[in-house]
């Protein structure tokens, strides 16, 4: 059978071609840790929001929801925007939607009049409730090809790349450009612990 294109090529064979392009100085881990975390990114966000799609919401939407509900108080649009690293000027909007359909309630900040707090309804915390239980053993499915230990080392490697792209914004928002930024994982101190 004849393949059209590249829709087959694996992500070793996709990297194998931008080493062979960019030679030695070009670390294909790099990249290759890239493209496997979008693909799996790409397909867990698929499986989640065919999950959530009968109930009318997206993943957005339901991560402000569930952060609220883990809130031991209202919190402010400002809080709720970093809690979910979702800029504010967009949460705005998400949130009219979630008050608009009554799964969540927005009020006047009584210690500061020109802040709204928000919390999760009453209608909001009955929905969770039938959803939630279902939801974690969907989870589990999804996550069930990798042993308690394994999910475990892997939250602890993705927290450790969360801070390493937090670092790395900070270093290279200092840079005058992009071409004065050290190249990230080139001639970088690389440690090869799995802890």
């Amino acid at each position: 059978m004849r393949v059209v294109g590249n829709a087959e090529m694996s992500v070793s064979d996709q990297v194998a071609r931008t080493a062979a392009q960019f030679g030695p100085d070009f670390d294909p881990t790099v990249l290759t840790l890239a493209m496997t975390l979008y693909r799996s990114m790409a397909v867990f966000d698929r499986a989640h929001a065919a999950e959530l799609a009968p109930h009318g919401l997206n993943l957005v939407q339901f991560n402000v929801i569930s952060v609220l509900h883990r809130a031991t108080a209202p919190m402010t649009m400002g809080d709720l925007a970093q809690a979910v690293s979702v800029r504010p000027a967009n949460l705005t909007s998400l949130v009219d939607g979630l008050v608009k359909r009554g799964l969540v309630a927005r009020e006047l900040n009584p210690d500061d009049r020109r802040s709204f707090l928000v919390r999760v309804s009453p209608e909001g915390q009955d929905f969770l409730a039938s959803f939630l239980p279902g939801h974690w053993r969907y989870l589990d499915a999804l996550t069930g090809g990798l042993s308690a230990r394994q999910r475990t080392q892997l939250t602890k490697l993705l927290e450790r790349l969360a801070q390493s792209v937090q670092d790395a914004e900070v270093r290279l928002a200092g840079s005058a450009s992009l071409d004065d930024a050290p190249l990230v994982g080139v001639g970088a101190d690389r440690r090869d612990d799995s802890s």
